[in-house]
């Protein structure tokens, strides 16, 4: 009775009134794999059920089966006949369908299965996913992209010609075909234009199903006779679009030929999608790109089921477009699923939604189709003994990334003609929200490297290994020189915002954000307006000196007595007396007393304390803390400076006490108050500090406080991390072309990755692979869940990337080599453990339980697979090191969880490939 007890979890159907409704549930169970294994086939007739069987089985086997799938009683005898119950209230007696068994013959040949969305014979294969093409490309390796929506309306099609568009822009020839075969738009387009219809989709589609051959070679070359006079648009280089219009019929009207109706015996069963692919090789396209009919449809079918295919999805908010589209999804991941590395990944585009009102909608609903597109990828089956790759999560979070494209009043009516749709999207730059799914075209690829050809890579990244390492601690060497860093955003707000009035704010940062190499940096330049000199930011006028208050342990001797001279420099301008400077062993000295003496409460204490410590640094000596707000404030008339403190943490440890907290709220916020009061404002006090010091501090409003110095926080997103790639990259001199550190900050994004390319190639593979984008699978690897990655990441990155990359003498168009960076990151993640246990105690206590777990812990994981208690495990979700899912299970940053040494099921499930 084997069978009997697999339907668990699959409710019968409500109603049974014909043929069609049990078809369908024995579908149902079928791709879920509930057939028993004596069941082979099932065919549903208006007068019967013919089940395909296995030789032995007896009738009574099967009535049980089926009771069991249809529900209790669905089954009985009629005259010695197995029937299968049909609803129907008219009458009290039972009445149904005729159960018929055949057996199955000793040669049996499955039926072929088509990549149709309802498969013409229901077999116990549906359960498997559809047997892949017998090729891993299209011919001339063309690329074929498929735009989709489950609901019409929601901006497929100007997404679908927008990627027309950057292809060709890019130099790439593009087949743009209009296979909306009930609405097109894109022919209306054309038309408008003026565009000729000589051939159009629904020709190709009767010439390829008359074919006497049953090939394609006729029906292309007559298509190839028209097609060149159906190009538009005008385009740089070699790029162009040519339109396949969908019809040429003056009246509207379902087709007379579908795609489905070409998938007859005796052709490949993705016989429509490599058609198309060879009527763009005929006409010298390498890109096909398709705008599909919206909704669950056969007219789409044949391109969706094709995993070959880049399939791309566009849906807005509304629950109908999200359910419908995750359910296709996940009816594609079953069917006919993506093989990482090898076939394109499915993508899907968020649009029609304003930033401003829908933004936590928006983000919710990418992480519920992320997790749907993930069930469309899988990895191919690896050789027997071959071990796996441990960094593929990475590529499968940045290949299953929905995109987001916000609302634009622009696209709400759009003019009729071709260049005017064009002038449209340029305005509202959506193929910027197209940019990291753009195939790269065959004709012309990734920006070229050719003042590299000849180049020595071992020698190269030799260069770059031995520049990134002493960068890795980058503010030992910092009071080396005030010049040659890079400048970002943040450092230009600070500068640029105080070009004549002394600073008083927080540069707040992660442990490695470079806070500590700014501080160094501000003080080897010795006077505010040199700073901003050697950071390239002009009309700064406060020639005030740097005067160091505190400074991290972490700077080293020469640092500290570059330091020392800066006080006592500022000591003698005012009082004539170098050695009247304290030195920073005094002043940690006199804060460590207070910490033993005052009371936590004492708020008015441990600010005459604070601004007693910066009346030392200044040469002043006060008679006690009292005085000390007295004896600034007269200095203030005679002299100016900008405080620099830095080191907190070094001081403080961890917040475990009231007193720390006390101090270090009264800094943050008292002291730069009362330097604020003083009338002409006479000091700037520039504290650099951790954000978790700061929240852990300011128990209440400290998103407000951090929200007032934003502007100034270090924070190294995505931009900012392969800007400071390229700075890096320049220092080792490993790119064709030379940049200034100032010409780096000003560069947009699309240069910094075209500029990287010499570093790490477009893909972390060849260029015509199907992996992740470079520049996306860096960030993606080296950050958080917070969006930001830390410099120093980034440093020991390229510097580790490039040593493994010394031996590998195969690759001669890039710098770094995929497989050393994907072994970089592992030894990136375990670095960043050892750093931050070292560096940052209570993060770092709690890694270190982490690694300790004696059991395997998979991500997603509850906390009490981990022992960890619910506000612990939100501290590390406010660091960027926990994100908590829907389930209430959280997962790791791959920068941390390779370090922990944690698994994950986040990654693609293995298909075997044919």
């Amino acid at each position: 009775m084997s069978g009997l007890t697999d339907l668990e979890g699959i409710a019968p159907p409500d109603h049974l009134f014909t043929w069609v409704d049990v078809d369908e549930h024995l579908a149902v169970l079928a791709a879920e794999g509930r057939w028993p294994g004596w069941l082979h086939a099932a065919d549903g007739w208006w007068d019967g059920l013919e089940l395909l069987v296995s030789p032995g089985t007896e009738v009574e086997q099967a009535r049980l089966w089926l009771d069991k799938a249809f529900g209790t009683g669905s089954t009985g005898w009629v005259d010695g006949t197995l029937m299968l119950g049909l609803d129907d209230p008219r009458t009290s007696e039972f009445t149904g369908m005729p159960v018929n068994l055949s057996h199955q013959p000793e040669e049996y040949d499955e039926p072929g299965r088509m990549p149709l969305l309802r498969e013409k014979h229901i077999t116990s294969q549906l359960a498997r996913p559809l047997e892949r093409p017998a090729s891993e490309s299209f011919t001339s390796d063309v690329q074929v992209v498929a735009f989709h929506s489950f609901k019409g309306g929601v901006g497929r099609t100007i997404h679908a010609v927008a990627m027309a568009d950057a292809v060709a822009r890019r130099g790439g020839a593009v087949l743009l075909v209009d296979a909306d075969l009930e609405a097109p738009g894109i022919t209306w387009m054309h038309r408008a234009q003026g565009g000729q219809l000589d051939f159009c989709y629904e020709d190709l589609l009767a010439l390829l199903q008359g074919s006497e051959d049953s090939g394609w070679s006729s029906a292309i070359d007559i298509a190839a006779e028209y097609l060149p006079n159906q190009q538009i648009g005008r385009f740089p280089k070699s790029g162009r679009v040519t339109v396949l219009p969908t019809s040429r019929r003056p009246q509207l009207g379902p087709p007379r030929i579908e795609p489905a109706d070409l998938l007859t015996p005796g052709r490949p069963p993705y016989f429509v999608t490599e058609a198309l692919a060879a009527l763009a090789a005929r006409v010298g396209a390498d890109t096909v790109v398709v705008d599909l009919r919206a909704g669950a449809t056969e007219l789409s079918a044949p391109l969706l089921l094709d995993p070959r295919v880049q399939r791309v999805f566009v849906t807005t908010l509304s629950h109908q477009s999200l359910a419908g589209t995750t359910d296709l999804l996940r009816q594609l991941g079953s069917r006919a699923p993506a093989l990482q590395g090898v076939d394109p990944a499915t993508s899907v585009i968020i649009t029609q939604f304003r930033q401003d009102v829908h933004q936590a909608q928006a983000e919710a609903a990418r992480d519920g189709l992320r997790t749907a597109l993930l069930s469309s990828l899988r990895r191919p089956e690896l050789p027997e003994g071959a071990a796996g790759d441990e960094t593929d999560e990475v590529d499968s979070d940045v290949l299953s990334q929905p995109l987001f494209s916000p609302f634009r009043d622009e696209l709400l009516a759009l003019p009729s003609s071709w260049d005017a749709v064009m002038r449209v999207l340029e305005t509202c730059k959506l193929t910027d929200v197209l940019e990291p799914i753009v195939s790269t075209p065959v004709l012309s690829s990734a920006p070229e490297t050719d003042d590299q050809e000849g180049a020595d890579y071992t020698e190269l990244r030799r260069r770059l290994a031995n520049t990134a390492k002493p960068l890795v601690y980058a503010e030992q060497g910092g009071m080396a020189s005030g010049g040659g860093f890079l400048v970002t955003e943040p450092l230009r707000r600070l500068l640029g915002d105080h070009r004549t009035e002394p600073p008083l704010t927080l540069v707040v940062g992660a442990k490695g954000s470079g806070k500590t190499f700014l501080y160094a940096k501000a003080c080897a330049a010795e006077t505010w307006d040199r700073f901003a000199e050697y950071a390239g930011i002009e009309g700064v006028r406060l020639t005030l000196p740097v005067v160091p208050v505190l400074e991290s342990d972490s700077l080293g001797d020469d640092a500290n007595r570059t330091i020392q001279r800066l006080r006592g420099r500022y000591a003698a301008s005012h009082a004539g007396q170098a050695d009247a400077a304290e030195s920073t062993q005094r002043i940690k000295d006199s804060l460590k007393d207070g910490l033993r003496s005052l009371d936590a409460r004492d708020e008015l204490g441990w600010r005459q304390l604070w601004i007693e410590c910066l009346a030392l640094a200044a040469g002043l000596a006060p008679s006690s803390a009292a005085t000390a707000e007295s004896d600034l404030t007269e200095l203030g008339r005679r002299g100016r400076a900008v405080f620099v403190i830095d080191g907190l943490e070094d001081l403080l440890q961890t917040l475990d006490t009231d007193a720390k907290q006390t101090a270090l709220r009264v800094l943050l916020v008292d002291v730069l108050g009362w330097l604020r009061s003083l009338r002409g404002r006479p000091f700037g006090l520039v504290v650099f500090v951790r954000q978790d010091l700061v929240r852990g501090a300011v128990r209440q409003n400290s998103g407000q406080l951090l929200q007032k110095y934003e502007p100034y926080a270090l924070r190294w997103d995505t931009e900012e991390a392969l800007r400071l790639a390229l700075w890096v990259s320049a220092e080792a001199e490993v790119l064709p072309a030379q940049f200034t550190p100032s010409e780096i900050s000003e560069l947009p994004t699309d240069a910094l990755v075209q500029n990287l390319l010499p570093v790490w190639g477009w893909k972390m593979g060849t260029e015509k692979s199907r992996e992740a984008r470079s520049h996306l699978w860096v960030p993606a690897a080296l950050g958080d869940f917070r969006g930001q990655v830390q410099a120093r990441d980034v440093v020991v990155f390229l510097g580790e990337a490039a040593r493994l990359s010394i031996p590998q003498s195969s690759w001669d168009d890039r710098v770094l080599v995929p497989s050393a960076m994907r072994k970089a990151l592992l030894a990136c993640s375990k670095l960043k453990i050892s750093s931050i246990q070292e560096e940052n105690a209570e993060i770092g206590i709690l890694l270190g339980r982490l690694q300790s777990v004696e059991q395997p812990v998979t991500a997603p994981f509850s906390l009490d697979e981990v022992g960890f208690s619910a506000d612990e495990a939100e501290f590390l979700v406010q660091s960027g090191v926990f994100a908590r899912g829907n389930d209430g299970r959280y997962w790791v940053a791959e920068i941390y969880r390779h370090g922990i040494g944690f698994g994950s099921e986040r990654r693609a499930r293995v298909l075997r490939r044919r």
